[in-house]
C-alpha cells in the first residue's frame, strides 16, 4: 500500500512518495525504475512525515557541499533540485537529490509535534515553506536563510493540510478555515466534510478567481470551495469518486479544470469541467475512468486481478489528449502515457502481470521469501525424543474451525497490537480495539513495551478523531493506558507529553464545550417533566375525591347503646337513658334512695353514682334532703 504523501518533481521527472517503513522513494519517469530510497538513521535523523519539491538556482546564499559535474548538469548549470522533509520531531530538513542526503536543517523551534503536511508555492512566494503540525501551529520557513520566520497559532486542533495565497492561510482538519496572515483571525469557516481533510489543492484562474480543492479521510467527493468570493462558506461544486479520493492533479486550461483523481481502490478519474459554469446541485460525474487488468492468459487464473494506480496527472503527460499514469506496488512501479477515447467512459487497460527482479535487490527492493506449509508435525511427550516424526494430515474441516474461532489471550494480544504498530495495519489494529474487556485490555497494556506506548497513543488519537463508537473505545484503552505507563509518560519530559496528548486534550476540550450547557438543559427539562407529572396527579386525586363520598355515617339502634352503657357502670340500678332523664321519676328514686342512704350510712358511695347518673340539679336536691 501507499502513503498518501505522493507528488511528481517540478520538472515532472521523477516522482517520490514516503513509503509504509518511512522509506522516501524517489521513481525515475522516463524509465520506470527506481531512482533513489533514502532511508532515514533512527539514531541520527528523524523519519520524514510529509515532503514538498522545489528548486533553488546555484547561486543560493545557503552554503552547499560541492557537487560533481555529473550532479550539477542532471537540471541544468544554475539549478539545483531539492526536497523539504517535515520530520516526526518537528523540524525541517533539505535534502538534495544529486547527493542522495540531508544537506541541512532550518534553525528554530518548529513545532513541538509531528509535521502533518508541507506546502510550497514557487509563483506566491519562491523563499518561503509553509509547514502545519499536529500541534496546531502553521509556521512560516525562510529556505534561502534556512530558519524559521513566524509562527501562526492557529489552535489545538490537529491540522492536517495547509496551503497560503497572498495574506491568507487556508488549514484543514475537520473543517477548512481561512485565516488572516497579518491579524491572525479566522476569516471565514468552510464545513462540509465529515472527517479530517487529507487532500488539499491550491486553483487559480487570475487574481481574482481563486479556488480550493479539498479531499477528507471518508468522503467520496472532492469538494471546490471559492477562496475570492467573501460571503462564500459553503463548496460552489463537488466531484464524485468511487471511493475516497488519495490523490489529486488539478490543471487550468483555457478556464477549464481539467482534474486528475486516484481514489483508495486504484481506480483514476478524469474530470472536465468550466469553470465559469459551476454548479453545487449535484456532484459531478467523472467523464473517463481508468483500471488496469492483469492479463490472465498467460496466468490461467480465472479471476482477473487489477494494479492499482498510484498516480495520475495531465500535467506532464507527453500529448494534450493523453493522461500520466502510475500504476503497480511500492517495489515495482511503471507509468506509462495514456490516450483519452472520447467514446469510451470506461477504460479498462490489460497489462502483462509485473515481474519483480529476482537475484540482487536494488535500491528500495527487499528479499522476502513466503515459507509454504503443505503438512504440519505434532509432537507430545512419547514422540519429541525420537528424530523421526510421523507427518499427520490435517482436515480441511479442522483448517477451517482454527481460522474461524482463533483463542484471543492477552499473550495474543499483546503480539497482534505489536504487530499492527509496527506494520501499520489498520485490520489488526481494528481486531485488537475490538475487544471490549476491561481485564484483557488491562492486561494487554501491562504486557506492553515502553517503546509502544508513544505509537499506541497515536493510534489512539486517531480513534478519538472519528465516531462516537471509536472514542468510547479509545477511552476504555486510554485510561489503563495512563495508569500503568505513568512513570513512562513522565519520563518524557513536559514538552514531549504535550505533544503526545495535544491531539487527545483538543477532541476532548471540543468534546465538552457544550456540556455545560447540555447539564442545564437536561436539568430544566426534567424539572419540568417533574411538575408536569405531579399536575397529573394531582388531578387525578382531585377526581377521586369528588366522584366519593367524604363520610359514611350508620344509625344504630337504641337498643345497642342501653346494653353498652349498662355494661360501662353495671352497679348503677335501672341505668337506662329513659330512667335517668325522665322527671316524672324523680321523687320515687329519691325516696329509695334516702332509705339507702341511711341504712348503708354509706355516702360517699352514694355520691360518686349520683355523679354519674344524675344531673346537678339532682343532685342538690338530693343533699337537701339527706341535711333534714
Amino acid at each position: 500500500m501507499f502513503s498518501i504523501s505522493r507528488e511528481f518533481s517540478p520538472c515532472g521527472k521523477y516522482c517520490a512518495y514516503i513509503s509504509q517503513q518511512g522509506k522516501f522513494v524517489v521513481h525515475n519517469v522516463e524509465t520506470s525504475d527506481i531512482h533513489q530510497v533514502y532511508t532515514p538513521n533512527m539514531h541520527l535523523n528523524v523519519p520524514c512525515t510529509s515532503f514538498a519539491w522545489f528548486q533553488v538556482g546555484g547561486d543560493a546564499p545557503a552554503k552547499t557541499k560541492k557537487k560533481s559535474k555529473k550532479a550539477r548538469a542532471s537540471l541544468g548549470d544554475n539549478v539545483q533540485l531539492l526536497v523539504a522533509f517535515g520530520t516526526s520531531k518537528g523540524g525541517v530538513a533539505f535534502y538534495s537529490l544529486a547527493t542522495a542526503s540531508i544537506e541541512r536543517s532550518c534553525k528554530g523551534d518548529g513545532h513541538t509535534a509531528p509535521i502533518t503536511a508541507i506546502y510550497f508555492n514557487a509563483s506566491h512566494n519562491p523563499d518561503t515553506l509553509y509547514t502545519a503540525g499536529a500541534d496546531g501551529k502553521v509556521i512560516e520557513w525562510s529556505i534561502s536563510q534556512c530558519k524559521q520566520q513566524k509562527v501562526h497559532h492557529i489552535g489545538v486542533e490537529k491540522l492536517s493540510c495547509v496551503l497560503a495565497h497572498g495574506d491568507k492561510i487556508l488549514t484543514g482538519a475537520k473543517q477548512l478555515k481561512l485565516w488572516d496572515a497579518e491579524s491572525g483571525t479566522v476569516e471565514r469557516t468552510l464545513a462540509g466534510h465529515t472527517a479530517n481533510t487529507q487532500l488539499l489543492q491550491l486553483i487559480s484562474l487570475d487574481e481574482e478567481h481563486v479556488y480550493a480543492l479539498s479531499g477528507s479521510v471518508n468522503d467520496r467527493n472532492l469538494s471546490l470551495w471559492s477562496l475570492s468570493d467573501k460571503d462564500s462558506t459553503s463548496a460552489v461544486a463537488a466531484f464524485a469518486l468511487d471511493d475516497v479520493p488519495e490523490y489529486i492533479a488539478p490543471k487550468i486550461v483555457d478556464r477549464k479544470l481539467h482534474l486528475m483523481a486516484v481514489s483508495r481502490t486504484g481506480v483514476a478519474h478524469y474530470f472536465v469541467r468550466d469553470m465559469g459554469k459551476l454548479s453545487v446541485k449535484k456532484p459531478y460525474r467523472a467523464a473517463h475512468t481508468f483500471e488496469i487488468a492483469v492479463d490472465t492468459v498467460s496466468t490461467k487464473k480465472q479471476a482477473v486481478d487489477r494494479l492499482p494506480v498510484f498516480v495520475a496527472t495531465v500535467q506532464y503527460a507527453a500529448q494534450q489528449e493523453q493522461i500520466l499514469l502510475g500504476y503497480g506496488t511500492e517495489h515495482s512501479v511503471r507509468f506509462e502515457h495514456i490516450a483519452i477515447e472520447e467514446d469510451v467512459k470506461q477504460n479498462v487497460i490489460i497489462r502483462e502481470p509485473m515481474k519483480v527482479m529476482e537475484g540482487k535487490a536494488k535500491d528500495g527492493e527487499l528479499k522476502a521469501k513466503t515459507p509454504i506449509l503443505d503438512k504440519v508435525e505434532y509432537l507430545n511427550s512419547a514422540n519429541s525424543a525420537r528424530k523421526s516424526v510421523k507427518e499427520v494430515e490435517i482436515p480441511m474441516e479442522v483448517r477451517l474451525e482454527n481460522l474461524s474461532t482463533p483463542k484471543t489471550s492477552s499473550k495474543n494480544m499483546i503480539h497482534l497490537l505489536m504487530q499492527g504498530m509496527h506494520s501499520r495495519d489498520a485490520t489488526l489494529l481494528k481486531s485488537v480495539f475490538a475487544v471490549d474487556d476491561a481485564e484483557m485490555i488491562q492486561q494487554t497494556l501491562e504486557r506492553l513495551p515502553s517503546q509502544y506506548v508513544s505509537p499506541l497513543l497515536n493510534e489512539l488519537s486517531h480513534l478519538m478523531q472519528m465516531k462516537t463508537m471509536h472514542v468510547k473505545t479509545a477511552v476504555c484503552w486510554l485510561k489503563p493506558l495512563i495508569s500503568i505507563h505513568a512513570s513512562q509518560l513522565m519520563a518524557l519530559g513536559s514538552t514531549n507529553l504535550l505533544a503526545n496528548f495535544s491531539t487527545c486534550l483538543g477532541i476532548i476540550e471540543y468534546r465538552v464545550e457544550h456540556l455545560n450547557s447540555l447539564s442545564k438543559l437536561r436539568g430544566r427539562l426534567g424539572l419540568l417533566i417533574d411538575q408536569i407529572d405531579r399536575s397529573k396527579n394531582q388531578a387525578a386525586n382531585l377526581d377521586d375525591i369528588t366522584s366519593g363520598n367524604v363520610l359514611v355515617y350508620q344509625e344504630g339502634d337504641d337498643s345497642d347503646v342501653e346494653s353498652m352503657l349498662e355494661k360501662d357502670d353495671p352497679d348503677l340500678p335501672g341505668s337506662s337513658n329513659e330512667e335517668m332523664y325522665d322527671d316524672d321519676d324523680d321523687d320515687d328514686g329519691e325516696e329509695e334512695e334516702d332509705e339507702t342512704v341511711h341504712e348503708n350510712g354509706d355516702f360517699g358511695s352514694f355520691v360518686k353514682r349520683r355523679q354519674n347518673g344524675y344531673s346537678k340539679k339532682d343532685s342538690d336536691e338530693e343533699s337537701m334532703d339527706v341535711s333534714d
